[in-house]
Order: structure tokens, then C-alpha cells, then sequence
């Protein structure tokens, strides 16, 4: 490892991301066209920031959240998004959603798909290729976690049965490198993620989700709509648990 590396001053956030994804600074520079000059002084200089399409190409190269990285990122530009900003467009119920709008987002995920869902029929409804859709993104290079209710909590045995159907479902995905599956003990929201944009299906009381709003958010800067949402995904996917091999417990 180099000194660079080594040295524990600076961005200890972005030494830790380079270090894991055990790429050096001179190939991090050569991958963003820059100086490996100029990586060390992202790496050395307290409070050193990017520029916004470079801070976003590393962190995509890295795998990490470039707001996690370089906190002040979005301080570099004049104006600040707003909250609203964050929210493209809502629909009254979920399946006023466009139907090409939840594939469309998800084949142009180029890091990372988040699926945190309070069943999963209605996406595989949507997108009728959707498991096959996430296994080629998985090999093309995204991370792909998806989080299914677990069947062990449910009230009845008929809703038990129901959701290791679910399970079965997106059994084929189990063992695709790259995909993350687990199971979730209940979310508040239902939220599909494709890199900065996000469908998210809040919960009303008495309400089914099917007639629930859907949100269509974006995350802007520092996102602070959105990125409620994205701390719930990371909660979600913290405390869930691993799947086991969901086609032999669905044909229990």
C-alpha cells in the first residue's frame, strides 16, 4: 500500500472506501481521467472537495454514497435544493404509476437497485421480466439487495403460505453474484431504489397499499427528503435477515 494510502489524516471516509474496493490512487485517477495527484489531495487535505461529476464518479467507481464521502458536496454550488425539489412527480395510487416507469428505472440503474417490499407481487405485475431484469443488471455490475417480508412472522398460516410463494417467486435471484436477498420483520414504506431516484409507497393507516400515493423522488445534494428514505433502506437492510433456500421452504 502506498504512503498515501497509509497516511491516517485527510478523508479517512474515502481512504476507507479506496482501500476496500483495493483500488490505488493511480488507477482510481485513471478510471475519472484525473492527476493521481489530484486523488492524493481528495485523500490528504481535510475539507478537500471535488467537483460534483467527479465526486459522483468515484463514489459510483467505489460503490459508496458520495455524500457520505465529501458531507459539504453540495456547499460547491450557489443555490441548494430544496426539499421539494427532491419530489419529480406523485400518483394517487400505485397502479396509476406508469407501468414502463418501474422498468425503465431499474434497467438504467448503473450502481446500485434497492428493493424493500411489503409483499412483491405487485413489482413482478409490473415488470413482468423482472427477475430476469435483475440478474443481467447484477452481472452488468450493480448491486442489487432485495427485502422480502419473512413468512415466520406472519398472522396466519394462508399469509405464511402466501409469502413463501412471494419468496419462491424470486428464488432463481438467491444465488446470482451480486444480489442480496434477506428478509425484512415489516417496513413502513415500500420503496423501489434505482441509484438517486426513488419510488416510495407510503403507509396510511387503514389504507391498502394498492390505494395508497406513490412518490417519485430524486435525490438532489445533500437530499434531505430523500435521504429519510435512503436511512430507512439502510435500517431495513441492517436488521433484516439472510434468506434461506426459499424453494425447498416453499415446497414444504
Amino acid at each position: 500500500m502506498n504512503a498515501a494510502l497509509r497516511n491516517t489524516a485527510g478523508n479517512a471516509r474515502l481512504r476507507a472506501a479506496l482501500v476496500a474496493s483495493k483500488m490505488t490512487i493511480e488507477g482510481l485517477a485513471h478510471e475519472v481521467g484525473m492527476d493521481p495527484r489530484t486523488v492524493e489531495r481528495w485523500l490528504n487535505e481535510p475539507g478537500r472537495t471535488p467537483y460534483a461529476r467527479h465526486a459522483h464518479q468515484v463514489a459510483q467507481l467505489l460503490h459508496v454514497d458520495p455524500y457520505e464521502i465529501w458531507p459539504t458536496l453540495g456547499n460547491r454550488r450557489k443555490t441548494s435544493a430544496q426539499p421539494q425539489d427532491e419530489l419529480l412527480t406523485w400518483y394517487p395510487t400505485r397502479g396509476a404509476v406508469p407501468a414502463a416507469l418501474w422498468a425503465t428505472l431499474l434497467r438504467g440503474a448503473g450502481d446500485r437497485i434497492d428493493l424493500a417490499l411489503s409483499c412483491g407481487l405487485f413489482l413482478a405485475d409490473a415488470v413482468p421480466d423482472l427477475v430476469e431484469l435483475l440478474a443481467e443488471c447484477a452481472a452488468a455490475g450493480t448491486r442489487v439487495r432485495l427485502a422480502l417480508p419473512d413468512p415466520t412472522a406472519a398472522p396466519t398460516q394462508n399469509e405464511a403460505t402466501r409469502l413463501l410463494l412471494v419468496e419462491d417467486l424470486y428464488s432463481a435471484l438467491q444465488h446470482v453474484p451480486g444480489v442480496r436477498m434477506v428478509r425484512h420483520g415489516g417496513i413502513a414504506n415500500d420503496v423501489v431504489r434505482a441509484d438517486d431516484q426513488l419510488l416510495v409507497m407510503p403507509r396510511v393507516d387503514g389504507c391498502p397499499p394498492a390505494a395508497a400515493p406513490a412518490l417519485h423522488l430524486k435525490r438532489l445534494e445533500q437530499a434531505p427528503l430523500t435521504g429519510a428514505y435512503l436511512l430507512g433502506l439502510d435500517h431495513v437492510f441492517t436488521t433484516a435477515v439472510p434468506l434461506v433456500n426459499t424453494r425447498r421452504l416453499a415446497a414444504v
